[in-house]
């Protein structure tokens, strides 16, 4: 009888998720470097470090005992870095680096998530006033740093693919197209897109109309009455039509669906409730119940952005390209877990079926910042007065 053969497991170690992190950003990120000691991958460590941590770059700098001073650190940093539009494109170009080779084929077509990513931010713009973006209150502010997203999801993993910044007073059309081009550019084929409601906006109706695109579009209900909620009547839903109208733009008709559906209790409510869609290009057969349904698959970026924010370092610099680079940063790492997640592990035994426990986005950070802790040091705590608990 032959003797069972077990597979070892390849344990992964610390060094090694650090490896891929820095290896992702060397050739793509260039730092220009200058009459300084401090390295480039000093520099990629500290900002690792201060992104899992989710930490200042001061603080970052404090903890870590072979880190150069918080001062000098940014002051090397805000001049290594190039102007922002150069950086939002290398970001781009290390974002479409990790995206899977298939993808980029254009054998198969996917969906696509557009939205806006609103970063609170409290003082004043650095040099011009379209670095700051207004927006509804939050987090005891009105003042944002603006971020748009394209996304897509393969094999129920969801890769950001682009990311640009948004400058005041830029209308969401321009927004849309550039990241369309983006999508061009990578030669994805795109089935469908499902766009946040803050692109709702004729000359956006006009340019995915223009170009063949497929989407679904929620329409923003405004006052109490009128307006969109002309449409919420009837015992079950229904496909239509809807007429924008804009002083500015003219009308523009769009093909709409009016959804009804009934809350039962989900979040502490009775009773029916209506949403209203502009969509584009959906099958003939597809019931307009259907497409709450379909909507609902691009609520699963919204757990990028959440992701997004446990790996995104904080800082106080009214610089906005150090503030893309945070951003981009953060980005960058949850899709290094999206693809590292199915094949990683917590479990002894990879093949217990249903017992396997995937790896979580905090385990990965922590693996990145113990091995920048290695790299580094960490500062130590001294006691400066006897503490009887501590002796």
């Amino acid at each position: 009888m032959p003797k069972p053969i077990f597979k070892p497991n390849r344990v992964v170690r610390a060094p090694q998720v650090l490896e891929a992190f820095t290896a992702t950003l060397r050739p793509r990120l260039p730092l220009d470097l200058q009459n300084t000691r401090i390295t480039a991958d000093d520099i990629w460590y500290v900002l690792g470090y201060a992104s899992v941590h989710r930490l200042a770059l001061e603080s970052a700098c404090t903890e870590l005992a072979e880190a150069p001073s918080g001062n000098r650190f940014r002051e090397v940093l805000a001049a290594a870095l190039p102007e922002r539009r150069v950086l939002q494109r290398e970001l781009n170009t290390t974002l479409r680096w990790q995206l899977p080779k298939c993808l980029l084929k254009g054998k198969r077509d996917y969906a696509l998530a557009l939205d806006v990513v609103l970063i609170p931010y409290h003082g004043q713009p650095q040099r011009d006033k379209k670095e700051i973006v207004r927006g509804e209150a939050k987090s005891g502010t009105t003042h944002f740093h603006g971020y748009a997203t394209v996304s897509i999801v393969h094999n129920k993993r969801r890769y950001v693919v682009a990311l640009t910044f948004i400058e005041l007073g830029e209308a969401m059309v321009v927004v849309v197209r550039r990241l369309l081009d983006r999508i061009q550019r990578l030669k994805i084929r795109v089935r469908r897109v499902y766009l946040d409601k803050g692109f709702c906006a004729i000359e956006v109706f006009r340019t995915l109309d223009r170009r063949g695109v497929s989407y679904v579009l929620p329409i923003p209900v405004r006052g109490r009455s009128g307006g969109v909620r002309n449409l919420f009547h009837g015992p079950c839903s229904y496909a239509t039509t809807y007429t924008f109208s804009s002083a500015e733009v003219g009308t523009y008709t769009v093909q709409a669906v009016a959804v009804r559906r009934y809350t039962k209790g989900k979040y502490g409510r009775h009773g029916v409730k209506w949403f209203a869609y502009a969509v584009a290009g959906l099958p003939d057969r597809c019931p307009p119940r259907q497409v709450f349904e379909l909507y609902r698959q691009r609520f699963g970026i919204e757990t990028s952005y959440r992701q997004m924010n446990q790996v995104r370092a904080r800082t106080t610099s009214r610089n906005p390209t150090v503030r893309l680079l945070l951003v981009g940063l953060a980005f960058i790492l949850v899709n290094l877990y999206v693809a590292l997640r199915d094949r990683l592990t917590t479990c002894p035994q990879a093949d217990e079926g249903p017992a396997r426990l995937w790896l979580s986005l905090r385990r990965l950070a922590f693996l990145l910042s113990r091995a920048v802790e290695q790299c580094l040091g960490v500062t130590a705590v001294v006691q400066h007065r006897p503490a009887t608990m501590l002796s």
